[in-house]
């Protein structure tokens, strides 16, 4: 199911004008799947420009490539000897975009080419009209090869931009107003364009369909993903399949992945440098030892929770443990996506204007055994609200007894001298008028499509 180019108009709006600013270089990155390579033809189609995709055959053929590149955009045979040569051509021309595409293949081929691209935006297209625009789906070797402190084109990019996955509003856009249904396709595509173009209902039978056959697309994606990123892809799947399934202090995940936790620090900041995992900390506490991980991701946490831990079942045709599973618990796990979904739509509110704050920090809070899904803090107004997220349909007296806890719970938290607000966010919600009235901030599903 192909989709028309959804949502990406703020990316656009900022190529634009770094490209009429006369950017020489512009970096685009972010995980494979995200939609860059769209993006970028989306952007050339209206300029004077080349899209190149580098290749996994080597320099040579690549350069190759280039030149075929550049005789068919203008028109006539040329052939170079080197990507400086190449430039050196290209400068004469006016104005025009070069989007050299899976740039890490090209570093992978040939180590100094960072360098080589150094000079050409140094020396060979600084006073000429070419955009240049790198990009790269290895998300690792472009932080590490093209951006970082030490890289040779460190500090030249006029523009950089990491594209990341829709945002569950933005996938309005695509799949229609019935957030339900909104709510279980971001549970297992995390609003990666590839993946939303595979589902279109999100029911049982279509997940099914696409995460639990052994030819299914999905099935291996996960896989394939940290074995093209990671050098040992084994150890950092059963990281990830720990957190996923529930073990999210240092000593719990060491323990599931038979390693030592003195060696488990260093592979968790790669996964949260991928953005796969992420190290929270009560929302109180900027800083704190009583750190946890979870999964950032959702299409990880879909596949190394339901998919991962049955994989040989799965491959070997018997799929039916993993899809009990999944029937049984796929709710309860759609129970964590409901809270990044309520923090994205409080943090749009707030930024709207709709909440008795504009608030600055969001997230959650324990202590223990005690737990509140969301709070939302103003420090400078000393403003702070209190929520509770139920992925479930909520009676009217279900909801007075959440708050009625809620309230207990927010006085463990340390904030004493602040401004209390108390609120639910839940698939639906009884009576939610009436506790709208007694000063409580009361929203569900109903209510998504009057704030957008």
């Amino acid at each position: 199911m192909i989709r028309k180019f959804v949502d990406r108009k703020r990316e656009l709006e900022i190529l634009e004008e770094l490209y009429n600013r006369g950017a020489n270089l512009i970096v685009v990155y972010g995980r494979r799947r995200v939609g860059k390579t769209t993006l970028l033809r989306k952007f050339l189609k209206d300029k004077r420009g080349i899209y190149f995709l580098c290749s996994q055959r080597g320099y040579e053929k690549d350069l190759e490539r280039f030149s075929e590149a550049v005789s068919e955009f203008l028109g006539m045979p040329v052939k170079f000897d080197s990507f400086e040569d190449a430039f050196r051509f290209l400068a004469k021309h006016g104005k025009l975009v070069v989007v050299i595409d899976e740039f890490p293949y090209l570093i992978e081929a040939y180590r100094p080419i960072v360098s080589v691209f150094q000079e050409i935006v140094d020396l060979i297209i600084k006073d000429s009209q070419v955009t240049l625009i790198l990009s790269g789906s290895s998300v690792g070797m472009m932080e590490r090869k093209v951006l970082s402190y030490k890289a040779p084109l460190y500090g030249r990019a006029r523009g950089i931009m990491k594209l990341k996955p829709f945002r569950f509003f933005d996938m309005m856009e695509w799949y229609g107003r019935d957030f339900e249904k909104l709510v279980r396709l971001y549970g297992v595509t995390w609003g990666v364009p590839r993946y939303m173009e595979l589902l279109n209902d999100g029911s049982d039978k279509e997940i099914i369909a696409n995460f639990f056959e052994p030819t299914a697309f999905l099935f291996n994606e996960a896989r394939l993903l940290l074995m093209e990123e990671l050098r040992n892809p084994t150890t950092y799947a059963q990281i990830i399949e720990a957190i996923a399934l529930g073990k999210t202090r240092l000593t719990e995940i060491a323990q599931y992945a038979m390693m030592e936790a003195k060696d488990l620090p260093a592979y968790l900041r790669v996964l949260q440098e991928l953005g796969i995992v992420k190290r929270e900390v009560p929302v109180t506490k900027k800083v704190s030892k009583r750190g946890i991980y979870t999964i950032e991701d959702e299409y990880f946490r879909f596949y190394y929770r339901f998919v991962s831990p049955h994989y040989e079942d799965i491959e070997g045709l018997n799929p039916e443990p993993a899809i009990e599973d999944f029937r049984k618990n796929f709710n309860t796990y759609l129970g964590t996506t409901f809270e990044k979904v309520a923090k994205e739509f409080l943090i749009m509110l707030s930024g709207k204007g709709y909440l008795p704050s504009r608030y600055h920090r969001f997230g959650r809070w324990w202590h223990k055994g005690e737990e509140i899904d969301l709070i939302a803090l103003n420090e400078r107004e000393r403003k702070a609200l209190f929520v509770e997220v139920k992925w479930k349909e909520l009676s009217e007296r279900e909801a007075r007894g959440i708050l009625r806890d809620l309230k207990r719970k927010a006085e463990l938290v340390g904030l004493d001298s602040w401004e209390h607000y108390y609120g639910i966010v839940a698939k639906d919600v009884g009576g939610k008028e009436g506790l709208r009235e007694e000063g409580f901030l009361v929203f569900d599903l109903g209510d998504f499509p009057h704030y957008r």
